[in-house]
């Protein structure tokens, strides 16, 4: 396996050097964070929200360099006191965000971070092709029915993001073909609008696409209610009968 780093007679591509990895943030900074503020999804087993969970998870990894605890351990001999804290830190904020039942489960007196993380990781991941099967089977059989179109493709959304964790990614156009195939027919005039565009949709503009048109339609439906409101109205309303009485003298 060749190496990240090139020498100067190999690099040929580029020879800007690589930013520096960010520095972890002080012992300090880093035990005052309320990791529920940053990470509100508790990672459980239902929900079905691993994705979810690693996505805000490593994002305040991220924002605190601290990146490094979880993707690697260091020899014990270069563990120091502040890399030690921070570490407790890091496995304390793991449990804080996942529920009793996977706590259960992944809890080990003394872990690491690094260890921690990858047994998580393992337990929402084990099985892959299995899940993957009936989440796809599971994708491809969702309908809009009575839906809003958001809820149609929220829905749709949240299970390929499901298969992208477990590594099988639904392409973008297999994402749109999917929408268009379960919409409600009263949708059916708008798929080859959609299906026709010179340059191809992706799943979000499609979805932008569809929302304007289920807006347009309820409006429709509000001016033709509207219009036959006024007309029943106007077939009750009774016509005043003409005076027929004349006066004499």
């Amino acid at each position: 396996m060749s190496s990240l780093a090139h020498s100067s007679s190999s690099s040929s591509v580029s020879s800007e050097p690589l930013p520096d990895a960010p520095q972890p943030a002080p012992a300090a900074v880093v035990q005052q964070v309320n990791i529920r503020s940053h990470v509100p999804v508790l990672l459980d087993f239902p929900s079905a929200n691993y994705g979810q969970w690693r996505v805000l998870f490593e994002s305040v990894l991220g924002k605190f360099g601290l990146d490094d605890f979880v993707r690697s351990a260091p020899p014990i001999a270069q563990r120091t006191a502040e890399w030690r804290q921070i570490d407790h830190i890091v496995v304390n904020w793991i449990y804080t965000t996942i529920n009793k039942t996977v706590f259960d489960i992944v809890y080990r007196p003394r872990v690491s971070a690094f260890t921690l993380w990858g047994d998580v990781e393992g337990l929402f991941l084990n099985n892959e092709l299995h899940r993957a099967i009936y989440l796809e089977a599971e994708l491809r059989s969702i309908v809009q029915d009575d839906a809003t179109i958001d809820e149609y493709c929220s829905t749709l959304k949240r299970l390929a993001d499901k298969l992208r964790d477990i590594g099988q990614p639904v392409s973008e156009p297999s994402q749109v073909l999917n929408l268009l195939r379960g919409l409600n027919p009263k949708y059916r005039h708008i798929k080859p609008v959609i299906t026709s565009k010179r340059s191809p949709h992706t799943f979000l503009s499609a979805r932008s696409f569809l929302a304007l048109e289920e807006l347009q339609m309820q409006h429709d439906d509000k001016m033709e209610t509207g219009k036959e409101l006024l007309a029943s109205h106007d077939r009750q309303t009774p016509t005043a009968p003409l005076s027929t009485s004349m006066s004499h003298k």
